[in-house]
């Protein structure tokens, strides 16, 4: 039930997102230090940025470790396979929907772990690997709302 209320929430606030600050573009750069990372986070829809940006605000407040900070920005690609509206990510979570895209969706962390391989970056994927798929890193797991 809440995380149901905390996706609810999410979409309240996709109403209300705009471009994102120069800052925050500059901070998302500092942040990934690599043009194929930002390229990945870019891909991400609107929302899903703002989100990862708001988990990465929240995730500093606890450490300035440069790999979980990048966790905060790139925890959610996956999701930049598709298009997944905030109505179809409410009714999968809740069973409604029931088809590929949906299992896609539900396996986002997986799909992103994969995108990483893909860029060859063994450092960035291991660390996806070993704190979101394997552990969730507990700073993330109170961040990441």
């Amino acid at each position: 039930m809440k995380d149901m209320f905390i996706k609810a929430r999410r979409a309240v606030r996709f109403l209300f997102y705009r471009d994102i600050s120069v800052v925050d573009q500059l901070l998302v750069s500092k942040t990934l230090e690599n043009s194929n990372l930002e390229i990945l986070f870019w891909k991400l829809n609107k929302a899903d940025r703002h989100h990862s940006i708001e988990v990465l605000h929240r995730t500093m407040k606890y450490t300035d470790n440069k790999n979980i900070l990048k966790l905060a920005l790139l925890h959610d690609i996956g999701k930049s396979i598709s298009e997944y509206s905030w109505i179809f990510r409410i009714f999968t979570d809740l069973g409604i929907y029931k088809s590929r895209k949906s299992e896609n969706y539900k396996n986002h962390e997986d799909i992103g772990y994969e995108l990483l391989k893909e860029l060859d970056d063994d450092e960035v994927s291991i660390y996806y690997f070993d704190n979101l798929l394997t552990n969730k890193n507990k700073i993330l797991d109170k961040t990441d709302f």
